[in-house]
């Protein structure tokens, strides 16, 4: 019920979120509840889903990696790790922490599994489950890139891990998994994400735009401010 609270409250931030820029905030640490788009670094692609199914592997909804900042289907609400303790929006995210990222449109969560994914042949990436609710393959570790960083900021280069599999989240700077390379996916336009056994260079992402919930603190008296 609460998970379902999260992603309504977000969707009625949407508007709000395509019509203006980020919020400058005091403080930047990322916090439960935030709803942003990640960009991958190398590319400067968004990570992207929307209500279509790969045509192979799982067969869940494909996740691609989309060229335009501005396209709905790149806007995620960071959650609780599946089956941890409910957290507070404006909690911080730690550096480690294990996240679930629900995909605004669909409310969906991005997803990895041992399936290969269609272009790349590497592990494939997709949103899964139902109103937030989905299982432990929607659970990516926040790996902060920053030295001595303890949190996960706004505008700092992070990876997530896949809990599972211990793989990492990428898509190619090269722009090497696109429509042009696979006739019959239904990608036109943009890039396949998928996971990577190693976390080289492609697997480089930051949040770039976004509603962010400001950092809570011991004297809040039970609201968040934006």
């Amino acid at each position: 019920m609460r998970r379902n609270m999260m992603l309504s409250t977000a969707a009625g931030l949407l508007l709000l979120t395509l019509v203006t820029p980020v919020l400058s905030l005091e403080d930047d640490i990322m916090t439960f509840g935030s709803v942003v788009k990640l960009q991958h670094v190398p590319s400067k692609y968004f990570l992207h889903s929307h209500q279509i199914s790969w045509g192979s592997g799982s067969g869940q909804q494909s996740v691609t990696a989309h060229g335009s900042a501005d396209d709905r289907g790149g806007l995620w609400v960071v959650a609780e790790g599946d089956n941890d303790p409910f957290k507070e929006g404006g909690s911080p995210v730690a550096c480690g922490t294990a996240i679930r990222l629900g995909h605004m449109e669909t409310s969906k969560n991005l997803h990895s599994h041992f399936f290969s994914s269609p272009l790349s042949n590497q592990q494939e990436v997709s949103c899964f489950g139902d109103g937030g609710r989905g299982d432990s393959g929607d659970n990516w570790e926040v790996v902060c890139m920053a030295p001595g960083a303890k949190f996960w900021r706004r505008g700092d280069e992070v990876r997530f891990k896949h809990k599972d599999t211990g793989r990492f989240l990428q898509t190619e700077a090269k722009h090497r998994f696109t429509q042009k390379n696979c006739p019959n996916c239904p990608i036109v336009g943009q890039q396949e994400v998928f996971c990577h056994q190693t976390g080289g260079a492609e697997t480089v992402w930051k949040a770039v735009q976004g509603i962010f919930i400001h950092p809570r603190s011991d004297e809040d008296s039970g609201h968040d401010e934006l």
